[in-house]
């Protein structure tokens, strides 16, 4: 949601900048991309625009903001940065750089404006993105670190689940993460900007959540989406289906020939049938009708035909003359005195 600033972002540069010299005020210009050019330079590019070293350009970046600092100009726009931390209060003291940006900024060409600001106010700092968070501002000592360690907790609570939840378990567990570390009540609001953060918790194509290692949430490959589709359907399906379910989820045709392969290959899924396939952990067991026949005498010992048909049909989608065809192998079974089968 956008969130308006009592004064516009450009026009608060423009009059914190009249107190700068002309080089001061074209290098911080230049350093956050508030030119007509909108990359933001590096030291190290400025540096070689100017023939100066990098910690130069780093001392006249310094000296450019306490001159700011120290302005009438930034006493009188005090409104704005006071409505900076309100904000960022409201907020959760800490948020992804890219939504603090587009929610501050009036237009995309201001969010540089934006960024000044915030580099300039010493109760906003900046963290760089690492291998779990995004790039994200935070105001006021403590406030990363208290949603980072809430975020570490939620993940290894999810890990303990083990699977995907709804939006509404999700929350739950972000909600005792964060009491757990803060002490106190977090609202949903805060909790859905620190969920705004994390590169390791994500939705997938149902709208569950989980972590981003789970395959059902970052499926790798067409075994994985093969994988969510039956899950999602909760019974065996034909291969032809599974791929046609999986182009409806990734928005594009997959070939139907691909999907059986992969479905051939990985030991998570069995054929049950004529092109139908279910998965390992519904109970069913791998093999043809044969094995199938094999594993139920091993376990119950010799049976009447009828028994053996009805136990296997629990396991396989064939004709219950598909199961007679191969009980008369008598390369495998036998049939006894009394009428029942076993294994020869």
């Amino acid at each position: 949601m956008k969130y308006a600033l009592p004064v516009h972002p450009e026009e608060v540069t423009k009059k914190l900048f009249m107190v700068l010299p002309k080089r001061t005020k074209d290098i911080l210009e230049q350093r956050f991309g508030l030119s007509k050019n909108p990359r933001r330079m590096t030291l190290e590019a400025i540096g070689q625009k100017y023939s100066i070293t990098r910690e130069r350009v780093r001392q006249v970046e310094a000296d450019g903001f306490n001159r700011i600092r120290k302005s009438p100009q930034m006493q009188e726009l005090t409104v704005v940065f006071t409505a900076l931390e309100e904000y960022f209060e409201h907020e959760g003291r800490v948020l992804k750089e890219e939504h603090v940006l587009k929610n501050l900024a009036p237009h995309p060409k201001h969010e540089n404006h934006v960024y000044f600001l915030l580099s300039l106010h010493n109760p906003f700092l900046r963290f760089h993105e690492n291998d779990e968070l995004c790039d994200r501002w935070a105001y006021g000592e403590g406030a990363e670190e208290r949603a980072q360690k809430s975020l570490s907790h939620a993940v290894e609570e999810l890990r303990k689940t083990g699977h995907p939840v709804e939006e509404s378990g999700l929350f739950e567990t972000l909600s005792s993460s964060a009491r757990h570390i803060t002490g106190g009540e977090v609202s949903n609001i805060v909790l859905a900007n620190w969920l705004g953060l994390s590169k390791l918790i994500a939705k997938n194509y149902f709208g569950q959540w989980g972590l981003t290692e789970f395959p059902e949430i970052k499926p790798r490959g067409v075994r994985d989406l093969s994988h969510m589709v039956l899950v999602r359907h909760g019974k065996p399906l034909h291969f032809s289906e599974v791929a046609s379910k999986i182009g409806k989820l990734v928005g594009k045709p997959v070939h139907t020939q691909t999907v059986h392969n992969e479905l051939i290959k990985d030991d998570r899924f069995v054929l049950v049938g004529r092109g139908l396939y279910a998965l390992k952990n519904w109970g069913y067991a791998p093999g043809v009708v044969k094995d199938v026949i094999t594993e139920v005498l091993k376990k119950d010992g010799p049976m009447a035909k009828d028994k053996i048909i009805s136990a296997v049909l629990r396991q396989r989608i064939v004709k219950p003359n598909t199961v007679f065809i191969n009980l008369e192998n008598k390369k495998y079974f036998k049939k006894l005195a009394d009428g029942r089968y076993n294994l020869k």
